[in-house]
């Protein structure tokens, strides 16, 4: 079973762009005989079953955009080209890149020229500027693709979102619209169902939050909408 999480609306306010990701992810415990053949489960209020755990699959936690393998996250000068920098050299093949199909719509990030240095700047030391490297937490969306699984457990009045990666989760708040009054690693959510679609609406994130581990950021002016359709039980679209 695959699941396709789509729509993600991403502001970026440093490059004044509008850019949207595709990418799927899979809920756990499920079986693909059952998963093609089920229709999607209903809380006691008539509202799709979002609950479960679920994971990404794919490479965007790397790169957002389209991207070759590479041997190492970080190179550095060899006599036959670069060659793994010694802090990922002990790694072996684990602190290689894989290749990847992008999850941005038109294949590129539309930066500005100046966003675009800054991102090269982010990617040419990317072991001491990628907050990932540093345990913070993820914020909002790279939460969701990254290479760990994350728990949704579903109430009526509040959602919750629950990520191994660094004790993360966030509150989906279906009851309230006030926005949240200071900035933070994961946002401040705000949820509505439009038919069977949950959408939420992110807003009041730092801007010490990367998309992925090829520098890619964003400025404190990020608001990110994401769209939750379920086809089966173990299929988002």
């Amino acid at each position: 079973m695959r699941n396709r999480f789509r729509d993600l609306i991403i502001v970026l306010a440093t490059a004044i762009v509008v850019a949207t990701l595709s990418f799927e992810i899979r809920k756990g415990g499920g079986h693909f005989a059952v998963a093609a053949q089920s229709a999607p489960g209903r809380t006691s209020d008539g509202k799709p079953d979002l609950g479960g755990i679920w994971q990404a699959l794919n490479t965007a936690n790397w790169d957002l955009q389209t991207h070759a393998a590479r041997p190492a996250l970080a190179v550095m000068p060899g006599p036959g080209g670069e060659v793994p920098a010694p802090p990922v050299l002990a790694l072996g093949a684990l602190g290689g890149v894989p290749g990847g199909v992008g999850v941005v719509e038109g294949e590129e990030i539309p930066y500005k020229p100046d966003a675009v240095e800054k991102k090269k700047a982010n990617f040419a030391d990317i072991l001491s500027r990628d907050p990932e490297t540093k345990c913070y937490l993820p914020g909002v969306p790279r939460a969701i693709y990254l290479p760990y699984p994350f728990q949704i457990v579903q109430g009526t009045d509040k959602i919750m979102m629950i990520f191994e990666y660094a004790g993360a989760n966030r509150t989906i708040h279906m009851d309230k619209i006030t926005p949240s009054p200071v900035e933070s690693w994961m946002g401040f959510s705000v949820g509505h169902w439009e038919g069977d679609t949950l959408v939420v609406d992110t807003t009041s994130l730092q801007e010490d939050t990367w998309f992925d581990r090829a520098g890619n950021f964003h400025s404190d002016g990020l608001h990110v909408v994401e769209r939750f359709t379920p086809l089966t039980p173990y299929h988002l679209t």
